[in-house]
């Protein structure tokens, strides 16, 4: 009898070991399902996952620069998409065929007898999340009128290319202050 009540207390103490085994296993498994996702930013942030893109891209919106600067507008209509979407600093957006953005910008151009663009800051961004392909350029632009009055202003301009072309573009502008305008004008000089 006790061999019997030995052997059941051995099987009852095995058979216990097992399910808390399990139960830790189950609860473990429990707590890596329920585990927080990595917190990457302290705020909500729309597009996340961005890496550096394709240096070409750069290359085709520097062009533009080049080009409206040089009075040679007509040399971007290789460089836009089909149809062109620009959001401009004063509030307005257009929407125009390659021709049409090309007649237009070189409409405005003809206003200007000089134009020139410091390029402060160019860079490639590719999002992982849409696949979508972006050219930021801070440029400090100044231009001259045909009366020979003199203007400048800072621009953000955000380039989206899509299949080797440029298909949008949101500009934002910022007066420098008197000091930014000076700290500008030491940056463009040391290049």
């Amino acid at each position: 009898m006790k061999r019997i009540a030995y052997s059941a207390l051995l099987v009852f103490l095995f058979s216990c070991g097992q399910n808390n085994k399990s139960s830790e296993a189950v609860s473990s498994d429990t707590a890596i399902a329920k585990a927080p996702e990595e917190k990457v930013f302290d705020y909500p942030v729309l597009n996340k996952n961005w890496q550096i893109g394709n240096h070409e891209n750069t290359r085709l919106v520097l062009q533009v620069y080049k080009a409206w600067d040089g009075k040679d507008v007509e040399d971007m209509k290789a460089l836009l998409a089909d149809t062109v979407i620009m959001d401009m600093p004063n509030g307005v957006r257009r929407s125009a065929s390659n021709a049409e953005t090309v007649n237009r910008l070189l409409k405005q151009r003809k206003t200007l007898s000089s134009a020139s663009n410091e390029i402060l800051v160019a860079y490639p961004l590719v999002n992982k999340d849409n696949n979508e392909e972006w050219v930021n350029v801070l440029t400090y632009n100044k231009w001259m009128y045909k009366d020979k009055s003199r203007d400048s202003m800072l621009y953000l301009d955000l380039w989206k290319i899509r299949n080797g072309k440029i298909s949008y573009l949101l500009s934002l502008e910022q007066m420098p202050s008197r000091m930014g305008a000076k700290t500008l004008e030491k940056l463009t000089q040391s290049n």
